[in-house]
């Protein structure tokens, strides 16, 4: 029997590489997004529906009754300047989005909705487990903890709760600092400015996360309501520029700005792949951060 996907957020880099994943299975996918991508197959359809536009999103989702919803969509910068429509976004468009499910869809349909490690904070753990307490540092971590709670009051739907770490790899905007960094030594800049380097972060591959979400929307039955996206390996910032000037044979002057650095930095953020390990199986494994890298070096 097809399934009937929707993905919010299609067009950004995860919702791309998901719905590649997902068309290879017997799928129909409604992309909701600002912007539309080509993925060049008829079982995609799009709808430029804005969350915040509630009876736009309910005409859109009736006609596709969806029976199973994956959640991206969202302002995802710990340092976006307009703090209002972050919120308005991530929380209200959430909210919006939650209310058209219960109106429009088969009672217990299942709906992904896509937080953030970050909601951990400075957890003080080595290896930060699911049932970690809240703690987050930013607004973009606030707005994920805030629609989390606000998840808990639609039992009609079958919600689950992913929180990715770090997710890097081909074709990701080079806004972020890890396409930043590549990008950087792939064009031989003289000067890299960059912030705090003495960071540990758990970076998890593209490609793997796309393969997670398929399972976790298709699978017919999910024993956890919680779940980590992590490779469960820390590597600081520092170690990233040398691991890209091994891959390039380049190595530019790195300068600190201080306009890189952010208030109350989280020092360690690398989860426990306990969950996400058994959840996936033992036939799928992310590659490791060296791998990562040559592959976004080596891309065109």
């Amino acid at each position: 029997m097809t399934t009937r996907i929707l993905v919010t957020g299609a067009s950004g880099f995860a919702g791309r590489k998901i719905i590649r994943e997902l068309l290879k299975q017997d799928t129909q996918i409604l992309a909701l997004d600002r912007m539309k991508a080509d993925f060049a197959d008829n079982r995609v359809t799009f709808s430029n529906a804005n969350l915040l536009d509630k009876e736009a999103l309910k005409k859109d989702i009736t006609a596709f009754n969806p029976t199973a919803v994956l959640h991206l969509a969202a302002i995802a910068s710990p340092v976006y300047g307009n703090v209002a429509e972050l919120y308005d976004v991530n929380v209200h468009g959430s909210e919006n989005l939650l209310d058209v499910l219960k109106e429009t869809c088969k009672a217990q349909t299942r709906a992904i909705l896509v937080s953030t490690a970050g909601v951990y904070g400075n957890s003080g753990k080595d290896y930060i487990t699911e049932d970690t307490p809240y703690n987050p540092q930013n607004h973009y971590s606030f707005s994920k903890m805030i629609m989390e709670y606000i998840s808990k009051s639609y039992p009609e739907l079958d919600i689950h709760i992913v929180r990715p770490f770090n997710m890097i790899g081909v074709g990701q905007n080079a806004n972020f600092l890890v396409p930043k960094l590549v990008n950087a030594f792939k064009t031989k800049q003289d000067v890299l400015e960059v912030g705090n380097l003495d960071t540990y972060r758990d970076f998890v591959d593209i490609d793997f996360s796309a393969k997670f979400f398929a399972k976790i929307l298709l699978s017919p039955h999910i024993e956890d309501k919680i779940l980590n996206i992590c490779a469960g390996h820390g590597t600081k910032g520092s170690e990233i520029i040398q691991i890209l000037a091994e891959l390039t044979g380049h190595m530019p002057e790195v300068k600190v700005n201080p306009a890189f650095l952010r208030k109350n930095e989280i020092m360690r953020l690398v989860g426990d792949p306990t969950k996400c390990n058994k959840f996936i199986g033992p036939e799928l494994k992310t590659k490791t951060v060296p791998e990562i890298l040559k592959d976004m070096v080596e891309s065109k």
